[in-house]
């Protein structure tokens, strides 16, 4: 059960992680997504963006210092984030999700059943905190290098479903 809960927390560290440098190092993206898909204006689409940075960086701390509330604030954030997606997917607006910055691939239901799958791992770890603890720092370095790789890769499975669909081709 340890091993479960520090490979949830560990994945979702990785992902939220990731996720707001990227969003940090580039928030022009994420203005733009934000200002084509919510009725917002420039400064309130800025505005929403620094937050969405600042909330997925408090995550990957509470996460360390109070697991049990990281894993429900990882709730909170990927259910909104889960909302909108789906919502700009019905609305059939072409854009870009920025839910790492830059990115050629548009929203579509690869974003959903990622973040269905956040979810459950999120889910997982607030149902195992009170019962688990972190253990042992060697366990959690064996445990780091594939947490980080499913966070990342999660974070990246839209851009990882196209590279190998069958319609992909390398322009030479």
């Amino acid at each position: 059960m340890d091993v479960l809960f520090d490979f949830s927390k560990l994945s979702l560290v990785s992902l939220f992680c990731v996720s707001a440098v990227m969003k940090a190092r580039d928030l022009n993206p994420l203005v733009a997504h934000l200002t084509l898909t919510l009725p917002l204006g420039g400064r309130a689409a800025r505005t929403l963006a620094m937050s969405t940075v600042a909330a997925e960086a408090a995550v990957v701390v509470v996460l360390f210092t109070a697991p049990r509330l990281g894993f429900a604030a990882s709730l909170v954030l990927l259910t909104g984030f889960t909302v909108h997606l789906a919502r700009v997917l019905a609305s059939g607006t072409a854009t870009s999700c920025a839910c790492a910055g830059s990115s050629d691939s548009q929203v579509s239901a690869i974003h959903l059943i990622r973040n269905a799958i956040l979810l459950a791992v999120a889910a997982a770890g607030l149902v195992m905190a009170p019962h688990s603890h972190s253990g042992p720092v060697v366990m959690n370095l064996i445990i780091a290098a594939p947490a980080a790789l499913f966070g990342v890769g999660m974070l990246r499975l839209d851009e990882m479903s196209r590279f190998l669909s069958p319609q992909y081709t390398r322009s030479s």
